[in-house]
């Protein structure tokens, strides 16, 4: 009967109505809040409004601070821009270096591979047609769609391999064939491929291998006749320190552009506190707001519609805020008392001792607490008189083989007093085994006993300390009742 971990529980409805029953405090201090933050950030946006309000000079402006003032919010504006324009780049950056297969590669162990193909026209043929020829393989090659099912596969961008290849070919010149009167002239396209695993430059090269077959087939019979022929893929490993010094570069550009952005803020606190302002906060709300429609100008002044709406969102923070701050508070209040506070919260403590019955509360009460005190058994829908009839009517049965019981508490004793002479019980009162020691010597003499517990009065400690002192003496606890 004692409270312990595994005999003690929490009633989660019991807690509901608990922190139900304090609705109105709990309201009022989540009013209060809303409306204190709601009046601070009024004012506040009130007073960012005026000192950013260029349309006119300020109270006691010379011409010359107006125009300052009017340079630095400019300033300000511009910088604001610059930010957004930097963090743009710095979140392009942050996925390139995430996502990119070139960031990947590991450049001490840099897989390599080279394409080589070779084209031969005839030079009757060739006349004029042997650049286009060159171009139209260059440029697919370089922007064709050939890569897409394999970039998928691998969940990367097509343009993330495509950056890793390089395309080059020989002049037409540099090799002539003359066959009695035909003469051929010839041409070898490389493509340079670099990655991070064997398994990718394989994949990357027979893809490529597989384009220059498909577009030859094309463009022999769009550009002009020619053969062409795979020469073979050369493939090895090595040591890049163009690459290495390549992937430093790039990390070293998202530190210069983060460093950026640390120095326009610096600025824009420079000039918030040159204008009076609490910090760059004020100015970046300022115009984020003034970019989204939020702040209206009317007569070349914020309108006061716009400062209501913007302290109204901080205003309803506050109100959550305060409305869950009280709620928390009521939560380990009543995890944590160390007064019975409901019938449901001693029993479910004590979960050993039986329930004898539940006196109505005695404070005075609206309509709604006494709802929720009836559907958690608090209270009930009998008058007071019948309640305790029925308390008595459970007392006596229960105590009917017993000769002698005592009726003791940790309550108030003239409370418990009153309540065990108002409800009739037969035993001998004898509360507050602490303020009288000399009770417990006789708790021996008796059949069983029975605690009359107080809400907001009795301490689990005492009533802990009670029950076990009683059941030392080897005497049964009939059960409690609830004042």
């Amino acid at each position: 009967m004692e409270p312990n971990e595994e005999g003690s529980k929490i009633s989660l409805k019991d807690l509901f109505y608990v922190i139900l029953r304090k609705l109105g405090i709990i309201l009022v201090a989540a009013i209060v809040l809303g409306g204190v933050l709601f009046a601070y950030k009024f004012c506040k946006n009130t007073q960012t409004s005026n000192v950013l309000d260029i349309s006119e000079s300020q109270s006691g402006d010379t011409d010359i601070e107006y125009q300052d003032r009017v340079q630095k919010i400019d300033r300000a504006k511009d910088i604001v821009q610059a930010i957004d324009k930097v963090n743009g780049q710095i979140e392009n950056q942050r996925k390139y270096i995430t996502d990119s297969v070139f960031m990947q590669i590991n450049a001490e162990n840099e897989y390599e591979s080279t394409v080589q193909v070779l084209v031969t026209l005839n030079d009757s043929d060739s006349l004029g047609m042997s650049s286009a020829l060159i171009s139209a393989y260059n440029l697919d090659i370089q922007v064709g769609d050939y890569l897409d099912e394999y970039a998928a596969e691998i969940g990367t961008k097509p343009d993330y391999i495509k950056e890793l290849m390089t395309f080059q070919f020989s002049p037409y010149d540099a090799d002539v064939t003359a066959l009695d009167t035909e003469v051929n002239r010839t041409t070898s396209m490389y493509v340079w491929i670099k990655g991070p695993s064997q398994e990718f430059i394989d994949r990357v090269s027979d893809i490529v291998v597989e384009e220059f077959k498909s577009q030859h087939t094309e463009l022999n019979k769009t550009v002009v006749p020619h053969t062409m022929t795979v020469l073979g893929v050369s493939k090895s490993v090595k040591v890049d320190s163009a690459t290495r010094d390549s992937q430093a570069n790039q990390t070293a550009r998202l530190e210069t552009l983060q460093k950026q952005v640390v120095s326009y803020n610096d600025s824009l606190d420079a000039i918030a506190k040159d204008l009076g302002l609490s910090g760059k906060a004020d100015l970046l709300s300022h115009f984020d707001k003034l970019e989204s429609g939020e702040t209206v100008i009317v007569n070349n002044e914020v309108s006061t519609m716009s400062k209501i709406k913007s302290s109204l969102k901080f205003g309803l923070v506050g109100f959550a805020g305060g409305f869950v701050l009280v709620v928390v508070v009521l939560l380990l209040f009543y995890i944590f008392s160390k007064k019975v506070i409901t019938q449901a919260q001693f029993f479910n403590v004590f979960s050993g001792v039986k329930k004898i019955g539940v006196l109505k509360p005695s404070s005075k009460r609206s309509k709604f607490v006494t709802s929720l005190d009836i559907k958690s058994d608090d209270d009930s829908l009998m008058s007071a008189e019948n309640n305790k009839k029925l308390i008595l009517a459970n007392y006596e049965n229960i105590t009917r083989d017993l000769k002698k019981v005592l009726i003791t508490g940790t309550g108030d004793k003239k409370a418990v007093s009153e309540a065990v002479k108002s409800i009739g019980l037969k035993g001998d009162l004898k509360p507050d085994f602490f303020g009288d020691p000399d009770i417990l010597k006789s708790v021996s003499e008796y059949d069983g006993v029975v605690i009359v517990e107080q809400r907001n009065v009795s301490l689990y400690k005492n009533v802990a300390s009670e029950i076990d002192l009683i059941s030392n003496a080897g005497v049964k606890i009939i059960g409690a009742i609830i004042i």
